[in-house]
This record gives C-alpha cells, sequence and structure tokens, in this order.
C-alpha cells in the first residue's frame, strides 16, 4: 500500500468517525481509529486481534492517556472539536501513531507475549526492520471489552472493519497472518469461504489444577479473499485457540510450543 494510500485510508475511517457509524456500535467517540499498530510496509509477518484495547487510549479508571502519556491521536492531543476539523496534518498524525507505535510507547504487556510467537520466524515488531506489525479485524477501540458487547454490535463493527482489514493485506508484502486466539478465529471464520483446517496439539494442553486440562487447537490453512474481497494473491492464515496474554495456565512451554509449529508451518513461505 503507498504512502497515499495509506492516508487514503485513514482519512476513510476518520470520516466514518465523524458521522457517527462506529460510536453507534460502541467505539470510543474521541479515540482516532487505529489501522494498524507497527511499520506496514516493512512487514512479512503479521498478528491478528480483534479491535485495539481501550487502554491504548486510557488509563485505570477511563482517564484519557494525554500528551505526552498518548500512544494514539484523540480529539483532545489533536486539538480538535470533532472529527469533521481533521486536516491533512491531523490525517498524519493518526498515521504516524500507528506507523511508529514500537518505538514510543507499546503496550508491551501485550504484545511482548506476541513478539514471542512469531520470534522463530526471524521477525519482530521490536527490531531495527520492523519486520512484523499487528492488525486488528476492528480498527476503533471501543468503551467496553469485547466480550461484554452483544453479539450482533460485533458483528456489525467486524463488517465495518472488513474492508480495511483486507485493503491493508492486498497493498501490503505480509505472508503469514497469525490469529491471536479463539475469538478472533471464529470471528474471521465467518468471513471465509470455508472454515480453516483444525488439528489438536496435545502440547498445548493448559493444566489447572484439579480442573480437566484446556486442550489446545491449531487452525490452517489459505485464503485468498475475505468477506467476498479479494486479497490478490493466496495467505498463509495460521492461529491457535489460546489467548496467550489472558488464558488462564499458558505456560512459557506452551508459547515456546506455539511458536514452534508457527515457525515449522511458515518458513517456506517466508524463505
Amino acid at each position: 500500500m503507498s504512502s497515499t494510500a495509506h492516508r487514503s485510508e485513514i482519512r476513510r475511517l476518520v470520516r466514518l468517525l465523524a458521522k457517527g457509524t462506529p460510536t453507534a456500535f460502541g467505539a470510543i467517540p474521541w479515540a482516532s481509529p487505529v489501522m494498524m499498530f507497527g511499520r506496514l510496509q516493512t512487514s512479512r509477518v503479521a498478528t491478528l486481534g480483534l479491535n485495539p484495547s481501550n487502554l491504548e487510549f486510557e488509563a485505570a479508571g477511563g482517564i484519557p492517556l494525554n500528551e505526552p502519556l498518548n500512544r494514539f491521536e484523540t480529539l483532545n492531543t489533536l486539538r480538535l472539536q470533532d472529527w469533521s476539523h481533521a486536516g491533512k496534518a491531523e490525517i498524519e498524525r493518526i498515521w504516524s501513531a500507528c506507523e511508529f507505535y514500537f518505538t514510543r510507547r507499546p503496550y508491551d504487556g501485550w504484545f511482548r507475549p506476541l513478539d514471542k510467537v512469531v520470534s522463530g520466524l526471524g521477525v519482530s515488531y521490536y527490531d531495527a526492520w520492523s519486520t512484523a506489525c499487528h492488525l486488528d479485524l476492528v480498527p476503533f477501540a471501543t468503551g467496553e471489552k469485547w466480550s461484554s458487547l452483544r453479539s450482533d454490535t460485533r458483528e456489525n463493527l467486524v463488517a465495518l472493519g472488513a474492508p480495511t482489514l483486507v485493503a491493508t493485506l492486498a497493498a501490503s508484502d505480509i505472508r503469514v497472518l497469525v490469529l491471536n486466539g479463539a475469538s478472533v478465529i471464529r470471528a474471521i471464520e465467518r468471513l471465509l469461504d470455508s472454515p480453516l483446517e483444525v488439528t489438536e496439539m496435545s502440547t498445548w494442553s493448559l493444566r489447572r489444577g484439579t480442573s480437566p486440562a484446556v486442550r489446545g487447537f491449531a487452525h490452517s490453512g489459505k485464503v485468498s479473499s475475505i468477506a467476498g474481497m479479494d486479497l490478490g494473491r493466496e495467505l498463509l492464515v495460521l492461529g491457535y485457540n489460546h489467548n496467550i496474554q489472558s488464558s488462564f495456565g499458558v505456560t512459557t512451554t506452551v508459547v515456546h510450543e506455539i511458536g514452534k509449529w508457527i515457525s515449522r508451518r511458515a518458513r517456506g513461505v517466508l524463505a
């Protein structure tokens, strides 16, 4: 995706905010859209989540993160009354915050575990070459946690975000898309022509005291379209059912095993 196209997509998302469309589905009205986390142009691998956390924009208690603590732009940091007043300079600042996310104040508690999962491919969010980035199904942060939103609200948000995800992937050099957790897998499978292949992975089982172990499953497949929109090429999609940042019982060993599987499946694609 060219520099001009990047900014054009940001501008389109800002126009949606100005119309109030994402806000009607629970998006934080004063928070900028997040098209990606990290440098898209140099990335060959992208991890995929649901939508940006409200903690990217708020501290504990819902207090907005203002300068110099902000990670992304808001109406306040841009000195705007509403999104309809966003011009070229504001679009540039929104884009820059996304592109240089990992050199500013990244939410390491969430991204460091993910970085370990893809590190076996020789890529990283944090390296000087920015060989990995993060994308979300929905480019808008919501005030409530994803799991607390009504199912129809989640579906509307995914439908709203799908064109941005497809445009971003289609115009990038991303070859491998890694799905982080069962919720992401379920959401994206609804947008695919056929379900991903599922394989139980015994080394991914999570032990939880006297309770039965939570089984681990690997999901994989090659896709050329999402939500009926053509990607222009085939993309390797790999996923795991555990949410490695929050699933109780996730150990370093399990994260390592997931990373080994991703490395084996994707190495040929990146060669």
